[in-house]
Order: structure tokens, then C-alpha cells, then sequence
């Protein structure tokens, strides 16, 4: 009885003190992640804690008494996910740990220490941010798309190219929440058609955090099906390198340090990668090989894309014009009459020189002198 009246009295001066922020502790908290609200007081025996969220309504976070934690009047939003420092406590340590942090938990918190000998209230206004953690660029049809999602507070897109081009170029930006109310941004660029010469850079940022993405479009590529082309890339030091094929398909990743990692179904045509990150590849078909491929440098904040288009061609075989007309359809039916008649001419010869030697010599003819002697 004499804990419950003490609660609530508390509670009415919670109430009362509600308008004072100055001087509470800033804590900055990651979407998704831990964060530790800090509280301390004087230690020593009868130690009471509680935790409250005072934000319009008082809510219990987390309570502690009787050398245990009292977690029978919790709200739900909580539950699972406060904890204290229990072999801190008797030093004086009532920090509240808090996991899986969202965005409902924003807002102010009261640390109520109390031991037998005096009483600390201590205020922590918590807010959350949800940083941008990578901006995706890719080029179709002649447009340039950067996208990000996952971020809280709203975030903004900007485009720059370089050099300057001489017309103002079409861009559009959408922004939409999630169900967990975080944003989601994308945004489109109308590119100068055929124009390799131009590098897209898009930039994603809030007031907590930056990334950017730069793509250069490198001219087209041809090659020959059934034979080895150089991709080029210029990777500047150790950088997180992936080669990827149609803009869904990884091809390799090297790490910065590591050895490369080649996906099972390109480990047949994939021959080197150079320290500089150009790819030797061995294609095959129009079907298989041919499409866009793409080098994609990660650094801290940035992305740098290299865009290639890869169109294969059929080799030309040179044809002798006397060679064509020999095995042309009516070069093939002259051929076979040419030669069924010196087939013809060759069987006869033959018959006729066989007849001269089967033919009986005529009989010798006798002087008649040499019968009557």
C-alpha cells in the first residue's frame, strides 16, 4: 500500500513537471536497433526504478523493486524489449536498455530512482532516425533511375551531371511512407540520348544522413559469340566490387581484401579479374551474353556505377565468287551430268581397247615351195 501511494503522488508531479524539457538527455536511437536511455542516482537500500514514457499519457516502460524486475503492469508496446543493468544497480546505474527500436518509441522518458535515503527523477527525450543506407542507380530506355527506402525523418533527392548539358533535362521525384513510417524516395532523369560522354550523379539525404550514387555510361560494346571480351573498369585501391548482368543478375563480388566470389552459373565464362576490376568474360549466344552489364564500386557514402552495353555479332565468312558458282544448285547438276559422261567416255574407251586384244591374229601363210619339199 504505502509503494502504490508513493506511485501515485509520484505520478501527479510527473505530471506537473511534463512542460519542463531543459535539461533532459538527448538520445539519439537507429531504426531497428539497441539504444540505452542513461539514468543514475545515489545507491543505497530499498532501491525503487521505474521507467516512464510521459508523452501525453504516462506509460510504463519498466519497473524494479523488491531486487527484481515488475513487469506486471508493462504497456504491450514494450514488452520483450526493455531490460535493465542488474549487476549495476547497487552502483547506482539505472540506465534502461531498449531493443528493436521504432519509431512509437520517440519521445520523453522519466527515470524515478528512489532508495531509503533519497529520491531522483531524471528526464530523456529519445528520438529515432533511420539513416540512408545505400542509393541505387540504373539506366533503361534512356532514363536514369536513383532510388532509396528505409529512412526516417522525409529525405530529399537532388541530380547533377556533368559537364553541364546544354538542354535542362526532365526529372521527376516521388516520395511514399511504409506501414512502419519510414520513407521510401525514387527519382528519374531523362537522359541526352546516345550521350556517353555525361556522368548522373543522384544524392539521397536527411538531416541525420547522405549517400550518393554516380553512374557513367560507357560507350557500346560489340563481340563475337563463342569468344573473350574485356569489360573495363577502373576500381581505385581495395574497393567492394560487383559485376552484375541485366541489372538482376550478380555475376562476381570482391570485397575489399578478399578474394572475388563468382556465382555458380557465370563460373564457365567468367576468365579474370584484373586488379583494376575489368572483367574478362567468355560469351557465347546473343541469348545468353548479350544485354547490359554493370560495375558497381561501394565506398563509406558513395556508389559509382559503370554502365556497358554489350551487342553481339555474327562474323561475315568472305565467299571465293568462282567457289559459289561451283557449288551453287546448277553448278552441282552440271558437275554430276560432266561427270557421268566422261564416265561414259572412259567405259567405252576401255571396251574398245579390250575387243583389239581378244581379236584372233590371222593365220600365217606358207610359201608353196617349202610344202612340195
Amino acid at each position: 500500500m504505502r509503494e502504490l501511494h508513493r506511485v501515485l503522488v509520484h505520478t501527479a508531479v510527473i505530471l506537473m513537471l511534463e512542460v519542463l524539457v531543459q535539461g533532459d538527455t538527448q538520445v539519439g536511437c537507429v531504426f531497428g536497433g539497441s539504444c540505452v536511455l542513461p539514468c543514475r542516482f545515489q545507491p543505497n537500500s530499498d532501491t525503487i526504478l521505474h521507467w516512464n514514457k510521459i508523452n501525453g499519457k504516462d506509460v510504463q516502460v519498466h519497473s524494479y523493486y523488491d531486487d527484481q524486475d515488475q513487469l506486471g503492469h508493462q504497456d504491450p508496446l514494450y514488452k520483450g524489449r526493455t531490460s535493465l543493468f542488474h549487476d549495476q544497480i547497487s552502483g547506482g546505474n539505472a540506465s534502461l536498455g531498449l531493443s528493436r527500436v521504432n519509431l512509437q518509441d520517440q519521445g520523453r522518458y522519466l527515470c524515478y530512482a528512489s532508495t531509503s535515503n533519497n529520491t531522483k527523477d531524471t528526464f530523456v527525450t529519445l528520438t529515432v532516425r533511420a539513416p540512408v543506407s545505400r542509393v541505387d542507380i540504373v539506366l533503361q530506355n534512356n532514363i536514369v533511375t536513383c532510388k532509396s527506402g528505409g529512412i526516417y525523418p522525409r529525405p530529399q533527392l537532388s541530380w547533377s551531371v556533368s559537364p553541364r548539358p546544354a538542354t535542362v533535362l526532365q526529372n521527376t521525384t516521388e516520395v511514399h511512407e511504409d506501414g512502419q513510417g519510414l520513407y521510401d524516395i525514387s527519382g528519374s532523369l531523362r537522359t541526352v540520348y546516345n550521350d556517353t560522354e555525361l556522368t548522373y550523379s543522384c544524392s539521397v539525404q536527411n538531416e541525420h544522413s547522405a549517400k550518393k550514387a554516380t553512374m557513367r555510361q560507357h560507350p557500346p560494346m560489340q563481340s563475337a559469340p563463342k569468344s573473350e571480351v574485356l569489360l573495363p573498369c577502373n576500381v581505385s585501391g581495395l574497393d567492394d566490387i560487383t559485376w552484375t548482368f541485366n541489372n538482376n543478375q550478380t555475376i562476381l563480388r570482391r570485397q575489399a581484401g578478399q578474394e572475388k566470389v563468382v556465382e555458380t552459373e557465370w563460373q564457365q565464362h567468367v576468365r579474370n579479374l584484373s586488379e583494376s576490376g575489368s572483367l574478362l568474360l567468355y560469351v557465347t549466344s546473343s541469348a545468353q551474353s548479350e544485354g547490359t552489364y554493370r560495375c558497381t564500386l561501394r565506398y563509406a557514402d558513395e556508389e559509382d556505377v559503370t554502365h556497358i552495353d554489350l551487342k553481339m555479332i555474327e562474323l561475315k565468312i568472305l565467299k571465293d565468287p568462282i567457289a559459289e558458282r561451283l557449288y551453287s544448285p546448277l553448278g552441282v547438276v552440271l558437275g554430276v551430268v560432266a561427270s557421268v559422261i566422261l564416265l561414259i567416255i572412259a567405259t567405252l574407251l576401255y571396251i574398245k581397247r579390250k575387243d583389239k586384244e581378244t581379236q584372233p591374229s590371222p593365220p600365217e601363210v606358207v610359201p608353196l615351195s617349202k610344202v612340195e619339199g
